[in-house]
């Protein structure tokens, strides 16, 4: 189990406190706080506050950043001063947080109504920053590393057709993300149109190696191991689901180790669905759809999953120190399993599903989720069920179970799934019960699921009166509850069992 080690001062401190919920109060218009998971090796281990105080003069603001550990309790305060910045991520190794902030003149929506206000955020976007921190649990700034980095203007799409002023916000166009590399430190990935950059930073905030990534993709994803960092490339343009690349480099140094596409034995593009740990070896691992390369161009609507865009499932263990990397495929065009048929019906339900992720369980099984498609009369859909599928480590697909959820209204063959399922799906693992669980976030409800005794062990409704809820993943084995009372403005999280 991950928990934060604190120093000596904050374990006297946090042991007389037991806090499993806490409630965050709106104040004025200047004070904001923005509430950050504390990740490490892709788990919470805690969280964080980042709040902006008053202004300190007219170019900078106060700041502070409250740390909490995983059952919320406060265990340290950081204060400082800094020009205008924006939270963007936060990773911890070694009793050392790193974050990563936006540093800008602008933030937020701009309305603009001339050409010269149109340009005075061009020029704020075009001198920005990222600010990397580095900040131990005792409160002290280890360290603070600066990258110049141009934003991106963009028009936000205004449904009033009269409107005078156009509305723009800055951004990064590729983001920042950041990872813990188990006893080295941190790697850190950006991208602003101009360049993308990989950068390795040791336990003081030291760089260790700046690696330009030559490639252009739309978009990128930073994953970190004791054995590997990864860094997944993805390009939408002749492929949409698939154009997948994997990128290995040394945890070290990040020399290059391999790259490879995601593809078949067949040369059959992947799809993926989640990158993530194995919660038995630790190692990384993909897994999503194998693509059909009749239906590679088009698998959006509901009339392309009916003509079956996948013909199977895939998982790849990426490997660690003695294990080789190994991949489970499992065709379903042949026909071969049972009450699954060529084009992926599971012909007992009479549904197909809409696969949305997957996460390795503790028996090496590999438990897809998604919903379930439909058909109602003759020519028209919907969508329901929670459905999850066993990839089995034979390489067997079986129908897990399919769970009663909130159904859609029905649609047309040329209804856009992605715009039409309300679902996320978020896991939760216990390590000492060794169980799995998915919280299923429905359009009007939540639903969090047990796959081990495959049962529905709570349903919360998104809204009761003016109280608005949401579920999250929390500590190890647990959920954290939203409550959002919007009349006394103050929200409530609480750490609760599944």
């Amino acid at each position: 189990m991950k928990k934060l080690v604190f120093p000596l001062l904050f374990v006297l401190f946090t042991t007389t406190l037991q806090a499993q919920s806490k409630v965050f109060r709106e104040v004025g218009e200047d004070i904001a706080t923005q509430f950050k998971p504390i990740t490490q090796d892709n788990e919470l281990v805690g969280y964080l506050a980042f709040t902006r105080l008053e202004k300190a003069d007219a170019d900078s603001f106060n700041y502070r950043v409250t740390i909490m550990d995983e059952n919320l309790n406060d265990i340290g305060t950081v204060n400082f001063r800094e020009e205008n910045l924006e939270l963007e991520t936060v990773a911890f190794e070694q009793n050392v947080l790193c974050l990563g902030y936006i540093q800008t003149a602008l933030s937020g929506t701009q309305k603009i109504r001339t050409m010269r206000g149109y340009k005075k955020v061009e020029d704020a976007a075009a001198a920005s920053h990222l600010l990397i921190q580095f900040i131990s649990l005792n409160g002290k700034v280890i360290n603070s590393f600066y990258q110049e980095a141009a934003l991106s203007t963009a028009a936000i799409p205004n449904r009033n057709p009269y409107a005078t002023a156009v509305k723009v916000v800055n951004l990064l166009r590729y983001g920042m993300q950041i990872r813990n590399v188990p006893k080295v430190g941190f790697c850190l990935f950006f991208g602003d149109g101009f360049k993308q950059d990989l950068i390795l930073f040791d336990m003081k905030g030291a760089v260790i190696r700046k690696l330009p990534v030559p490639e252009l993709a739309d978009r990128y994803y930073l994953h970190a191991s004791a054995t590997y960092v990864y860094l997944m490339e993805k390009k939408d343009v002749r492929v949409p689901e698939g154009g997948y690349k994997l990128c290995v480099y040394s945890p070290q140094d990040l020399g290059s180790v391999i790259d490879f596409d995601l593809r078949d034995s067949k040369d059959n593009w992947l799809k993926v669905l989640n990158f993530d740990n194995d919660p038995v070896t630790g190692d990384a691992f993909v897994a999503g759809c194998i693509i059909s390369p009749a239906m590679e161009k088009q698998s959006g609507t509901a009339f392309d999953y009916s003509n079956g865009p996948y013909i199977g499932l895939f998982t790849i263990d990426l490997g660690g120190p003695g294990r080789d990397m190994k991949a489970n495929c499992s065709y379903w065009d042949d026909g071969k399993f049972p009450g699954l048929s060529a084009d992926g019906l599971f012909t007992d339900k009479e549904f197909y599903v809409k696969y949305a992720t997957a996460a390795k369980d503790f028996n090496g099984n590999t438990i897809f989720a998604g919903t379930a498609l439909s058909l109602v009369g003759s020519a028209k859909f919907k969508l329901s069920d929670g459905v999850f599928v066993r990839q089995e480590a034979s390489g067997r697909i079986v129908l897990d179970n399919n769970v009663p959820c909130d159904d859609s209204k029905s649609f047309g063959p040329t209804g856009v799934l992605n715009d039409l399922d309300k679902k996320d799906f978020y896991k939760v693992v216990n390590q000492d019960t060794r169980s799995n669980y998915m919280i299923i976030d429905d359009a009007d409800n939540i639903y969090v699921y047990n796959v081990n005794s495959k049962k529905v062990m709570r349903t919360i409704p998104h809204k009761d009166g003016s109280v608005k809820t949401d579920v999250y993943p929390g500590k190890e084995g647990h959920i954290v509850v939203a409550e959002y009372h919007r009349k006394e403005k103050y929200t409530r999280f609480s750490i609760e069992a599944p």
